[in-house]
């Protein structure tokens, strides 16, 4: 008999660790998040030709990979600022498997360094504190035009309003600009054609003769001598009140959505002008 409860308690420590050894995986499993090609994304430097005043979203599509045990799950991505779109392919994914994360950013009309983030949280992180994901860029425009466009001040009939853009060179070359064409009223202090030097700057300053109350618009075409570039408009508008202060029974004002209620976006928009009744 004591032979029997010795081979009896010799068995007990064995079978404690062999159900131990089953246990312990249960235990420990784990989803793990990988973001293949690491945290950062850099699409490095993109130049923008064609239009200096194009507005450039960039894309990309990054791989999350599940290097756990346990099925990972996302369960959301929170964005930086209104100008990253994130696009999961899959919220649930298996150990060893993986999906997609197509990737928007609008940068708009800006130009340099752009660096942005978006946050990943999924259940591979019990503090949900969220694995955070840098996006990069160095967007150069060989020309830029600042602001975007002519924005008149309000005047009454018989005033004048005057507006100014700059144009830079941004390059390492001269371009020459080989037509410079204003419309529908607007006149313009400069005549082409004119050689802007690498790192030369031209002020453009457009006027408007107000004649008659109401809305007005217009544009300066620009040509720029060479193949990269197609031509392209520069817009001018404003608005002409009577002698009165009055506005035009036609033109419906436009209040701006206050700012509180705007998303971030990389650019912010030139004001909306005026909209005449139909």
């Amino acid at each position: 008999m004591f032979h029997h409860y010795l081979q009896c308690s010799m068995k007990r420590p064995f079978a404690l660790l062999a159900a131990l050894l089953l246990v312990a995986p249960l235990a420990f499993a784990q989803p793990k998040l990988e973001i293949v090609g690491g945290e950062t994304y850099d699409w490095g430097k993109v130049v923008v030709k064609n239009n200096p005043l194009k507005l450039v979203t960039l894309e990309s599509e990054v791989t999350l990979k599940n290097t756990g045990n346990k099925t990972l799950i996302i369960d959301t991505i929170r964005v930086g600022c209104g100008c990253t779109t994130p696009t999961l392919e899959s919220k649930v994914i298996e150990p060893g498997k993986s999906t997609k994360l197509r990737i928007g950013l609008n940068v708009g009309l800006n130009s340099g360094e752009i660096l942005k983030n978006l946050t990943i949280y999924s259940n591979a992180d019990p503090q949900n504190t969220g694995r955070i994901m840098y996006l990069k860029a160095n967007v150069v425009r060989p020309i830029t035009v600042q602001p975007s466009s002519f924005t008149m001040p309000e005047i009454k009939v018989g005033e004048v309003a005057r507006s100014s853009v700059t144009l830079k060179n941004n390059d390492t070359r001269p371009y020459t600009i080989s037509m410079l064409f204003p419309t529908k009223g607007i006149t313009i202090d400069k005549q082409a054609p004119i050689t802007l030097n690498p790192g030369d700057t031209l002020q453009i300053t457009a006027t408007f003769e107000g004649k008659e109350r109401g809305y007005y618009n217009g544009n300066v075409i620009i040509k720029i001598d060479d193949p990269d570039y197609v031509p392209f408009e520069i817009a001018a508008y404003g608005n002409v009140k009577g002698l009165d202060g009055s506005d035009d029974p036609s033109v419906i004002k436009i209040t701006p959505v206050s700012s509180t209620n705007k998303k971030e976006s990389a650019t912010a928009p030139a004001p909306e002008p005026p909209r005449r009744k139909k």
